[in-house]
């Protein structure tokens, strides 16, 4: 377990605390407490395309969005806060609520035995579990106030999509505040473009489709969730995900309702959408 965070840093800005957990890369003591270690780069990478800086800096954005979005919808993000990181990776989002959210009340899972087991070693503040690609989260009813998903929905199929929306819906207690990405509609026109004999091994498995791209804007426009297999011998829980609005609008109501919907690639590659659980029960 890390230590607990003294007042000098828990009353940082959000913007201070980007910068003290860029200082952590190079200098793991900061004010006296030990600050979570970090992967090898290319690790980090391969998890999140990026590492150290500009790994940070890409998930601060988020970080700050959600926390701003919480407060406006009146479930404002608090030390007592219970905080759920579904699919942390290697524990980039848990780091920056550390400062936040009292560590007893973070929480992170992931399907990747060993990025857990990464996270454990580098003291990455928070509970983590372990789950399987169709299992349950580890948590009682209504355990959760916030809880985000910050690329996991972009690579469900429909299946596997509402089995984690339903089960996330019986974690969260009414009013609390969920965070995710999707991938929007210009996500089909990036695989369009795709180069088939491009050097990313990603690019190359995402041209596969690019014949089917007219008939994957057809289902976006019909509100049809457009799954590409991408991940060979895990087709069935793995790939890349295309997920229309009213595709959310038609399924994941009338356990949440939609609180904001963000497709704007100057602040975000992917759209961002802020939903609310309601009182709604199974």
């Amino acid at each position: 377990m890390t230590s607990a965070l003294p007042s000098a840093i828990t009353s940082l800005n959000d913007r201070q605390w980007l910068d003290t957990l860029i200082n952590s890369i190079d200098n793991p003591v900061i004010a006296g407490v030990e600050f979570p270690g970090f992967p090898p780069e290319e690790l980090q990478a391969t998890f999140v395309g990026s590492s150290n800086k500009t790994a940070l800096q890409e998930a601060y954005h988020f970080y700050h969005f959600l926390k701003v979005r919480s407060a406006m919808a009146d479930n404002p993000v608090s030390d007592q806060s219970r905080f759920l990181d579904f699919g942390c990776g290697w524990g980039r989002f848990l780091r920056f609520f550390w400062k936040d959210i009292e560590e007893a009340n973070l929480y992170g899972c992931d399907t990747n035995k060993m990025i857990l087991e990464t996270c454990q070693s580098l003291n990455v503040p928070g509970q983590l579990d372990k789950i399987e690609p169709r299992g349950q989260l580890p948590y009682a009813d209504g355990f959760f106030d916030h809880a985000m998903a910050y690329s996991v929905f972009t690579h469900l199929p429909e299946a596997i999509h509402l089995h984690w929306m339903k089960e996330l819906a019986r974690v969260t207690r009414p009013s609390s505040i969920i965070c995710l990405t999707l991938e929007p509609r210009r996500f089909i026109d990036f695989v369009s473009e795709v180069p088939q004999d491009a050097d990313n091994a990603w690019y190359r498995k995402l041209s596969v489709h690019k014949p089917n791209v007219p008939q994957y804007h057809r289902d976006f426009d019909d509100g049809r969730m457009v799954f590409m297999p991408t991940n060979a011998g895990h087709e069935e829980i793995y790939g890349d995900a295309v997920v229309p609005l009213s595709f959310i609008e038609n399924h994941w109501q009338p356990w949440f309702d939609i609180e904001t919907y963000l497709d704007d690639p100057e602040q975000f590659w992917q759209a961002v959408l802020v939903v609310k659980r309601t009182a709604a029960t199974f």
